[in-house]
């Protein structure tokens, strides 16, 4: 039915927002209006459970041609991946370049 099917790509929010603004500086505007998320439920290797996120511009996706359909769009295309991180509860969080993963 659908009814209820989850959004793939969402609004950059709580924990994640504040540490690309006070962290890497991104411009609140910028932020609000030019990046989005996709986020994957996961575990790191120390068994605690984060939310893995991938902060992208939508609109550089679709120039390029490229529908996101989920965390897996990005294996596909990684240059499209601003930054790339965790949020951990209660309070730990780590984004990354994603220019510093490679």
């Amino acid at each position: 039915m659908g009814l209820f099917k989850k959004k793939v790509v969402k609004d950059i929010d709580g924990g994640a927002w504040g540490h690309l603004v006070s962290v890497h500086k991104i411009d609140v505007d910028t932020l609000s209006k030019e990046m989005r998320c996709v986020e994957r439920e996961g575990m790191l290797e120390e068994g605690r459970p984060v939310t893995f996120l991938r902060v992208f511009n939508p609109l550089e996706c679709e120039r390029k041609g490229v529908n996101i359909k989920g965390w897996e769009t990005f294996d596909e295309y990684p240059d499209l991946v601003l930054f790339e991180g965790y949020l951990g509860f209660p309070h730990s969080l780590l984004f990354h370049l994603s220019s510093e993963l490679s």
